[in-house]
């Protein structure tokens, strides 16, 4: 569809010719009912109905919104048209604009430590340096003509948006939120909404009205392009309401999730060669298992199980109890014993922490990339493949744990979901507590003194208590959520004050008591999961023993493959970074053993390529590009030889 105003723009017709406006205007709203009719009947047929909150005036005194609820105009009445000078203002140089935002999500240009995730760290290091010697400064630069990640919220009119369109500016993300549809309608006089559509990536042009905002799709924007919208974000919006404000907080909870949970090669690494030493000893993995008929108790190290321990203790015998990481000291400490205790992590120091507890004699319940000296401690020893890391998948495990991420307490969440009809939540706070410590007193932490990071955000409470999340927390509640559709448990209650998680039923102790278990029937429930734990690994794994040197090495090809595609400017790199990411993702869902072996890696590569090339000054960067593309291939190259070798020690 051509742009509406063929012999006169927009920008000539606020500048000279004011008279022109109004038939401007009329071509343009009918241009764009049109492209609304084909593009969402739903939106079209909304939009055909009379303004109800708020309608445009043009007269020859100039433009302006009315308020139809009480007749108060938007832009303030004076000697000149306020809503015409506002926009003009606005649409010059968003990016160096004082009414615009600009959000940096880890844009700092910050080494990896190499003797941490030294193949990654490799590969991101040498990119930072390839910058400096090229010239790159301490600020960011893109063409005039391009603009990042875009969330605008409340834009009046939205004339800015077409005068920055017929300059030819090109949004690589875009996502609108109208607080109200007649705001909407407005900008049907003015915006060429197929024009704008064109000039956004594809897919990547969102647009809410009233409450349409939806966290779901909010965090889809973001992920879809994960790595992109993670960098710059320009945000406007022109007045403050309690929606607006609602809705910017969805937007910078996505924003901050999104910049969390990469992970890297070195790391997964680990996982495997950790979850291939507890295969070689043998260890049970938890196989096709079944429910239990009694409720389990999930007990993580959250501040609010110190208020919880005295119902714990009390109902111990009518519960299984798994306990998650640190939260066994507490427990422990206040004579609990725990049936399971969970864990996941792939940390050196996981046998230290579990000899502080101490472990003694609780069962351990783990995830197959645990570090094995933690193992050994313990004198009954299980394995489960814990989904979201490399090593779950190794070999094509049938009963992989999903939701088992980003901390221990999503992991034994998900064990109790799966396990049992009725789950109950203590101390799996999923936030910070206003007034109160993170963890529960007498655990490995110490004292800690109440506070409230900088970079959190107010979430719903499960109680009355003020509860703040932040990145990692968000993605733990958000996994549990998950977690509960897919396991679909008949029952979940959270006992603590942590933050609400949808599908869970908030509960004080005092309200309900657990039905009194028949003498061994706890102890058969034990059993029973135990039972449900093989080592026979012929019937555990689809492909025992094949490491799948092949598909290792077919990733890097494809992946190095796409990589080699020549980049001019910088708007060609975020459209490749895009693919390649997309590439990431696709591999991660068709051979999750493979995708996530080089998924978090990929993400830190992508991500320091393009924080090198902001900081560079121009946009001709194909001679950067082509050095960049040589220092990835060499690392990835490396990645792939460490596994050929790992594989040929088993």
């Amino acid at each position: 569809m051509r742009g509406v105003g063929a012999a006169m723009n927009l920008t000539q017709i606020l500048s000279s010719d004011f008279s022109a406006l109004e038939s401007y205007m009329s071509a343009c709203f009918v241009r764009n009912m049109e492209f609304f009719r084909a593009f969402n009947p739903t939106l079209f047929a909304q939009l055909s109905k009379p303004p109800t909150t708020h309608n445009l005036l043009c007269n020859p005194t100039g433009l302006n919104i009315l308020n139809l609820q009480d007749n108060a105009l938007v832009y303030p009445a004076s000697g000149e048209n306020t809503m015409i000078a506002t926009h003009l203002a606005l649409s010059q140089s968003p990016m160096n604009n004082p009414r615009f935002l600009v959000h940096t999500n880890h844009l700092a240009l910050q080494k990896l430590d190499e003797d941490k995730i030294p193949l990654t760290a490799s590969i991101c290091n040498k990119l930072i340096n390839l910058m400096q010697e090229s010239g790159g400064g301490k600020s960011y630069h893109l063409p005039s003509d391009f603009l990042p990640s875009c969330t605008f919220f409340g834009m009046l009119g939205g004339i800015f948006l077409q005068l920055l369109l017929e300059r030819g500016v090109y949004f690589h993300s875009l996502l609108l939120f109208e607080e109200y549809l007649d705001m909407l309608r407005i900008m049907l006089y003015f915006v060429d909404f197929a024009l704008l559509f064109s000039r956004v990536s594809e897919r990547a042009c969102y647009i809410f009205v009233k409450d349409l905002i939806h966290q779901e799709f909010i965090h889809t924007y973001f992920a879809s392009r994960k790595i992109t919208n993670n960098f710059l974000r320009l945000e406007l919006f022109l007045y403050e309401s309690p929606k607006i404000t609602s809705a910017r907080e969805v937007v910078y909870e996505a924003y901050r999730v999104n910049s969390r949970g990469w992970g890297s090669f070195d790391d997964e690494m680990i996982g495997v060669r950790n979850t291939l030493s507890n295969l070689s000893a043998h260890y049970p993995v938890l196989h096709l298992p079944e429910r239990v008929e009694i409720p389990i108790c999930v007990v993580g190290n959250g501040v609010s199980l110190d208020s919880l321990l005295p119902f714990i203790k009390k109902n111990a015998k009518n519960m299984l109890i798994f306990s998650c990481g640190t939260a066994i000291k507490p427990l422990k400490a206040y004579g609990i014993e725990p049936d399971f205790q969970i864990e996941i992590e792939r940390i050196a120091y996981l046998k230290d922490v579990l000899q502080e507890a101490p472990l003694g004699d609780t069962t351990l319940l783990c995830g197959s990339v645990v570090q094995p000296e933690a193992l050994e401690l313990a004198k009954e020893a299980y394995v489960f493949m814990r989904g979201g890391s490399a090593g779950a998948y190794l070999f094509g495990g049938k009963s992989v744990v999903e939701f088992s991420a980003p901390y221990v307490g999503n992991a034994g969440f998900a064990l109790a979901a799966l396990l049992g009809e009725e789950v109950l939540m203590c101390g799996l706070d999923c936030g910070y507590i206003k007034g109160k410590a993170k963890h529960a007193k007498n655990s490995f932490y110490g004292e800690e003194t109440p506070q409230i990071p900088p970079n959190a955000f107010k979430v719903q409470g499960n109680r009355e208590s003020s509860v703040y999340s932040d990145a990692l927390f968000s993605l733990s509640a958000r996994s549990m959520e998950r977690c509960i559709k897919a396991f679909a448990p008949r029952l979940v209650l959270n006992l603590g004050e942590g933050a609400y998680i949808q599908g869970t039923r908030a509960c004080d102790v005092s309200a309900f008591s657990l039905r009194e278990l028949s003498a061994g029937e706890k102890q058969r429930a034990i059993e029973s999961i135990k039972a449900h734990c093989s080592a026979d690994y012929t019937q555990v794994f689809r492909a025992y023993g094949d490491m799948g040197l092949g598909e290792v090495l077919a990733y890097k090809e494809e992946f190095l493959a796409l990589l080699g595609v020549p980049v001019q400017g910088k708007r060609e790199l975020f459209a490749l970074i895009d693919s390649l990411h997309r590439f990431s993702l696709k591999m991660s869902a068709q051979n999750p053993f493979v995708g996530l072996l080089f998924e978090g890696s990929v993400g830190h590569i992508l991500h320091n390529l393009m924080v090198s090339v902001l900081h560079l000054p121009s946009d001709e960067i194909g001679g950067f590009y082509a050095q960049a593309v040589g220092i990835i291939r060499e690392g990835v190259e490396k990645m792939a030889m460490s596994y050929r070798l790992l594989g040929l020690r088993y």
